[in-house]
């Protein structure tokens, strides 16, 4: 199979399998919202800051540096087995010795056992993580998005089940568990017939791959805690209850964008990859991935902004109106990030991760600095301060790329015209249906408003850009 039907395939299951969790992913959220406080919501979102950044860790950065090397040997693939498995344990201990300090940053005193029972997660991950990087390597997205379907619908099942029983916080810990556990079972079913790790491990013979590693592993690490320093910062000085709101609203916005980038970032990276000699189809592959971010997530933020009110209300029910406004602003935020991610998959591909992690150091001292004035407003001065960073940060990705693959800014922004274009159409539009709809009952708007804004921004991207259409029709049909 050429490598454009093996992107395209891949493209097309993570897709499919983007879409589902996505949808599970929403229905759960609503209705362990309407089972768990904004306290619990919060404890769970300090929680998910320690095991989130511990998690920069765990495969020490190899997985992308097996991805990036074409010259991989199966004893080295053993060494890498053991290496993520003893990495996990050592970070099992680590958090459950830090975890006085963490109840101590935090002030909440319940967070000491929740920590124990989710450090469980990397003593059950790591020993999936090569199996799940060598399915990567080789664009077999078809299994990989079976396999995240399935830990979906096993998180899902397993965390409301739990709630419903009065668990709490542990509904949600105890869930991400049982995914984990299902996955890893059925990586090893999908290979037990293929490779299965030997008892071998020579940290000499790997060595090479650490330095590539080392910088992944940092830039992971600093790129997370920029990500969350919101986060840290909004669960120390405004407590549980504040952060569930945030979360909530963070979790809604993140939701779509940390499925549709990537679905197509993942397999952009192996792609870029094997042809990361070649500029200049670096640079017609790469507008078209953010092309592709931006027809879909464009439409779902600025849609998301305008009917917030109505969503929040109706599926979350009215205890979780403070949310609103925060997810209206990170919904401008989230269209400048969106389409900033994918600018690693060049870094990687072209085996300058020391750009990506020294930028990172960069954007996370100059975000820290901001969400510390900005909680002195509460929640929504820290959404606002998120929103007012992303307009300057916008600017730097164009400059990046120009200097690794010559790409000119103008190309980066034609590649966005578009979806941008028909999506300010489409708020226009929504807005001008709510207005004269505005005495009838709120179901009615939503869903009216929903399917208007739809039908505006396809018809009119439709109009304007028909290829964009048959493109992603000839993809759907795996060609």
């Amino acid at each position: 199979m050429s490598l454009k039907a093996q992107a395209v395939s891949g493209v097309k299951w993570s897709g499919a399998s983007m879409g589902v969790i996505v949808t599970l992913q929403f229905v759960t959220l609503a209705i362990l919202a309407r089972l768990l406080s904004p306290s619990d919501f919060g404890l769970m979102g300090m929680v998910m800051v320690v095991i989130g950044f511990a998690q920069a860790f765990s495969d020490m950065g190899l997985s992308n540096a097996i991805i990036y090397r074409q010259d991989v040997e199966e004893n080295h693939l053993s060494s890498f087995f053991w290496v993520n498995v003893l990495t996990g344990v050592i970070i099992f201990v680590c958090i459950l010795l830090a975890r006085g300090l963490v109840t101590i940053y935090f002030k909440e005193p319940s967070l000491s056992n929740y920590l124990i029972f989710a450090a469980f997660i990397f003593l059950i991950t790591p020993v999936g993580q090569i199996f799940n990087t060598l399915l990567r390597k080789e664009l077999k997205f078809k299994t990989l998005s079976k396999i995240e379907i399935g830990g979906m619908v096993a998180y899902s099942l397993s965390a409301i089940g739990l709630a419903m029983a009065n668990f709490g916080v542990l509904s949600l810990i105890m869930g991400q568990l049982v995914r984990s556990l299902l996955t890893v079972c059925i990586l090893f079913f999908v290979f037990r017939g293929k490779w299965m790790p030997r008892f071998y491990l020579n940290i000499k013979e790997i060595r090479s791959y650490f330095s590539f590693g080392a910088f992944q592993m940092g830039e992971k690490a600093v790129n997370y805690l920029r990500s969350n320093i919101d986060y840290i910062i909004i669960g120390r000085f405004l407590g549980p209850a504040a952060l569930g709101f945030y979360t909530l609203a963070y979790q809604l916005i993140t939701f779509p964008m940390s499925k549709i980038n990537p679905t197509i970032t993942r397999v952009a990276f192996p792609a870029f990859s094997k042809i990361q000699d070649d500029d200049s189809r670096m640079r017609r592959g790469y507008c078209k991935v953010i092309n592709y971010i931006s027809m879909i997530s464009f439409p779902m933020l600025a849609g998301m902004l305008v009917v917030a009110p109505e969503f929040i209300g109706l599926v979350y029910g009215l205890k979780w109106e403070p949310s609103v406004i925060v997810v209206q602003i990170l919904c401008l935020a989230g269209m400048f990030w969106s389409i900033g991610d994918p600018v690693g998959s060049v870094l990687l591909a072209k085996g300058r991760v020391d750009i990506g992690f020294y930028w990172n150091v960069f954007s996370m001292i100059v975000t820290t600095i901001a969400i510390i004035i900005g909680v002195n407003w509460g929640i929504v001065g820290v959404a606002g301060a998120i929103l007012l960073l992303r307009v300057p940060f916008f600017f730097v990705v164009p400059f990046i790329l120009n200097r690794l693959i010559d790409l000119k800014f103008s190309k980066y922004i034609k590649a966005l015209q578009l979806p941008f274009v028909c999506s300010i159409f489409m708020v226009a539009g929504i807005i001008l249906l709510k207005q004269i709809l505005y005495n009838i009952n709120t179901l009615p708007i939503f869903i009216t408003s929903i399917v208007g804004g739809a039908i505006i921004y396809i018809t009119s991207y439709y109009v304007q850009d028909r290829t964009a259409f048959s493109e992603l029709r000839s993809m759907l049909k795996g060609g």
